[in-house]
């Protein structure tokens, strides 16, 4: 080279740049071929996979849809057996009911029937039936009473009826009349029927008081008096 001589040498950095970045595309796209062909030859296939994919997902499309159908179907058997337990529990008060309301025709057929049968009473003023049951308070009872005349009942009767209690209280026997122990004031004592008549109210036994039997005193006007005791 002569002494004074002026060397222009070509540079150019882009080139340099594109190969670098082609260099490096080439590296990746070879990578995933390779990881592709390394796949396909291990026998895994993108296609059948997303196959397998569509196919599970239909799976569980077609089984969520079997669930919805089931859950209508329990909801619908569950409504179902409400509707036939409401039913059940409508017919049996329903047959409650009426075995009750036959019971209370038949009690009352008989009393009639004692009424006006001269084989089941005498003929005359009866003191037919007398119960007291419990009021539900303590010491409480209610009372029913039925008279009749049976047969002779071409006229009225009229009177009154006493009632009482016997018992025990502080070791001594005590009669308590019926009207003195009536918290109400409910002892109804006169009496004015041609066939029958029901006289009811509440009584309340006093402490210590132990009762024993009841008695009835029916005293109609111009007529025999007639008593009967009850346990």
């Amino acid at each position: 080279m002569k002494s004074g001589e002026l060397i222009v040498k070509s540079h150019r950095p882009y080139q340099r740049r594109l190969l670098i970045v082609a260099l490096w595309m080439g590296v990746v796209v070879g990578g995933w071929v390779l990881y592709e062909l390394g796949l396909y030859q291990g026998g895994f296939s993108r296609l059948a996979a997303l196959n397998e994919k569509t196919e599970f997902e239909l799976r569980i499309e077609i089984s969520e849809a079997e669930n919805s159908r089931l859950r209508e179907q329990i909801t619908i058997i569950e409504r179902t057996q409400e509707i036939d337990r409401v039913a059940y529990n409508n017919v049996r008060d329903n047959m409650k009911q009426l075995q009750e309301e036959i019971l209370e025709l038949r009690s009352e057929v008989d009393f009639y029937r004692g009424i006006v049968s001269p084989l089941e009473r005498l003929a005359g003023l009866n003191i037919q039936t007398f119960k007291v049951d419990p009021a539900g308070e303590e010491s409480l009872y209610h009372f029913e009473l039925v008279v009749t005349q049976v047969l002779k009942n071409d006229r009225f009767v009229k009177g009154v009826v006493n009632l009482f209690v016997q018992g025990v209280q502080n070791g001594e026997p005590v009669s308590l009349n019926f009207s003195s122990i009536s918290p109400n004031n409910s002892v109804q004592k006169s009496i004015r029927f041609r066939y029958f008549q029901k006289i009811e109210g509440d009584i309340r036994l006093p402490e210590g008081f132990v009762p024993r039997n009841a008695v009835v005193e029916m005293s109609p006007n111009g007529r025999k008096k007639t008593s009967k005791s009850f346990p």
